[in-house]
């Protein structure tokens, strides 16, 4: 069987930047997406390019785009490392309700300890803010961020029904976007206040879905 001659060293695969790595298997994915969440909360979606993430990384330049050829393959995958990582944090919190729908007390601390955990990753909340605003422009990201967003409000929705709300959807939606509020909010507070904010402004919130109606 023919094969290939061995590549000189220092030469890389065509399309590939001496000193960046093939993008085989994991690799340094994990690596450059998150090194992006930390691109997009400093800089916003205009400072998002591959360089900016291979810079961020302190990985050689083109190591992105060996990876992640396009912008646009670039957003798409920040959006849906964001949104695992939004939508572990769901799936926590389903479970942590479970058995707790008519205790409004512990219902209210399991939301509370799922915002508080959000603004301690700081970074993930102002990339999440920046890509939902950049979803309604893309549907490819729209996509990404409904399948999270579709678990939070399932979540909520039978929260809502168990307590007996008569329009446990149309709650759902108020709430979540009330507390998606509440988060853009409290990054942008000095990080001592942030904690305490969420603290004070999200059990009234949840504890609406216990009054009725």
């Amino acid at each position: 069987m023919a094969t290939s001659p061995p590549r000189p060293a220092g030469n890389p695969e065509p399309g590939r930047p001496t000193g960046a790595p093939a993008p085989r298997g994991g690799g340094r994915r994990p690596e450059l997406l998150a090194a992006a969440v930390h691109v997009v909360s400093d800089e916003g979606l205009r400072g998002l390019t591959h360089r900016a993430v291979d810079r961020r990384a302190g990985l050689p330049e083109g190591t992105c785009s060996a990876y992640l050829r396009t912008r646009g393959a670039l957003l798409v995958a920040l959006a849906e490392h964001v949104g695992g990582i939004l939508e572990a944090g769901v799936t926590r919190l389903a479970g942590d309700l479970q058995g707790c729908a008519g205790d409004a007390d512990a219902v209210a601390a399991a939301v509370t300890d799922l915002t508080t955990g959000c603004v301690r990753e700081s970074a993930v909340v102002r990339a999440q803010a920046e890509l939902s605003l950049e979803a309604g422009r893309r549907p490819e990201l729209m996509e990404v961020f409904e399948r999270w967003r579709h678990g939070l409000l399932a979540t909520v929705e039978e929260l809502g029904r168990a307590t007996g709300r008569q329009a446990p959807a149309r709650d759902a939606a108020v709430v979540v976007a009330a507390v998606e509020g509440c988060l853009v909010t409290a990054v942008r507070l000095p990080g001592p206040e942030r904690e305490q904010f969420l603290r004070d402004a999200v059990p009234p919130l949840v504890r609406a879905l216990h009054t009725g109606g």
